[in-house]
């Protein structure tokens, strides 16, 4: 190479010719290969998991709660349902809670949900997307309440994509097998 220096003008042009040449080369190559390859379209789609209550409510009677898989992968559904006193007036809840069977009373629904020690109830299948549980509550009402004010049952649902199954075990601490989850 140092040689082609002390040719003078005509070593410069020769490495010039061949600096050309070369980037020729590597230019009619990558566009060979652009032209023969063909795109690659990203067919991805991402998943999300997201759960909706679905309950009825008249005459101060809850009824019919089932959770709603609103997203679009099967999903283990828990919820915690949560009971308190709120007061008639201005929504302040009362220090003490009430208690099922003597303040209230819940009609459970008669299967698909298991209790755990956890304090929440696991629904025992994975739901597909746009489907719902079974009932987790019949019914429930009222019974006893301290004066000026009424019970508030609230249903906490919580959702976890059923695929792999290792993520709701983990997360939840609960084992899965196929398509059914044991607290």
């Amino acid at each position: 190479m140092l040689q082609i220096f002390k040719k003078g003008k005509r070593g410069i042009i020769l490495l010039a010719a061949l600096i050309l040449a070369l980037a020729v080369a590597v230019h009619g190559t990558v566009a060979y290969i652009t032209s023969i390859t063909p795109g690659v379209t990203n067919e991805f789609t991402s998943v999300f998991v997201t759960c909706a209550v679905e309950e009825d409510f008249a005459d101060g009677v809850k009824s019919n709660v089932c959770i709603r898989n609103t997203g679009n992968t099967a999903a283990f559904i828990r919820v915690a349902v949560v009971a308190n006193w709120v007061n008639d007036e201005n929504g302040k809840v009362l220090a003490i809670a009430p208690k099922e069977g003597v303040d209230y009373i819940i009609t459970w629904g008669d299967s698909g949900w298991q209790p755990s020690t956890d304090g929440f109830y696991y629904h025992s299948a994975a739901v597909a997307p746009d489907k719902a549980t079974l009932p987790l509550i019949k019914e429930a009402r009222e019974v006893n309440a301290p004066e000026g004010y009424s019970l508030s049952l609230n249903i906490l649902a919580h959702a976890l994509q059923a695929d792999p199954e290792r993520a709701v075990e983990s997360t939840w601490g609960v084992s899965v097998d196929g398509n059914h989850v044991t607290p």
